[in-house]
């Protein structure tokens, strides 16, 4: 479960199931996108947490910790919606529901993040995942007990699903999501970084 920690704290020895919510924390949304987490520079992001909707940022640069994906402990470059440059110790990566009420179709959306590595459970084995909302009620915790998929195998646009407060859900999107905090300095340059890693090849 997610625990609250000062960002001083943060020493990338995240379990799955931890995300941390701290006061300079910022969770991004993937703009109507799954990225492809081994190549996220030009990913354009909205801010879903704590300013909800600011947008757009940019991915420009990134320092991968090793493993070829996106994740927690790289750091990335970003444009911010003022053409900003700014930088951010990755803390996390999984996944967003972007969903509707069903008795309320049109309602403005709410956002969920999956509460452990995305992987692929949570987009092809829905039913008994946990996620916990971002936006507009940051930090209520929702178990997904029943999947009403479109057809196609996959949880996505059009699918409906059925929390254990009660509630039935409309997908209107699933996206990648991340969970950062500020940094000093921006990203190593990416020839740099991949100069070292051949040392330990």
């Amino acid at each position: 479960m997610r625990k609250l920690l000062p960002a001083a704290a943060i020493l990338c020895l995240l379990l799955p199931g931890q995300v941390l919510a701290v006061t300079d924390t910022t969770y991004f949304d993937a703009t109507n996108s799954i990225i492809d987490r081994s190549n996220p520079v030009g990913t354009q992001w909205h801010e879903l947490y704590p300013n909800y909707c600011q947008a757009p940022y940019t991915i420009t640069g990134w320092a991968d910790n090793g493993n070829d994906v996106l994740d927690s402990c790289d750091v990335i470059s970003m444009t911010n919606p003022e053409g900003e440059p700014e930088c951010h110790h990755v803390i996390e990566v999984t996944i967003t529901l972007e969903l509707t009420p069903i008795e309320l179709p049109g309602a403005d959306p709410s956002y969920w993040d999956a509460m452990k590595d995305p992987g692929d459970e949570p987009i092809t084995e829905p039913v008994c995942t946990w996620w916990v909302e971002i936006y507009p009620d940051f930090g209520v915790e929702f178990h997904i007990i029943e999947w009403g998929d479109n057809g196609n195998g996959y949880l996505d646009f059009c699918d409906y699903i059925y929390d254990d407060h009660g509630g039935g859900w409309h997908v209107e999107g699933v996206h990648t999501d991340m969970v950062t905090e500020p940094r000093d300095e921006c990203a190593t340059a990416p020839s740099t970084w991949s100069k070292i890693k051949q040392l330990f090849r």
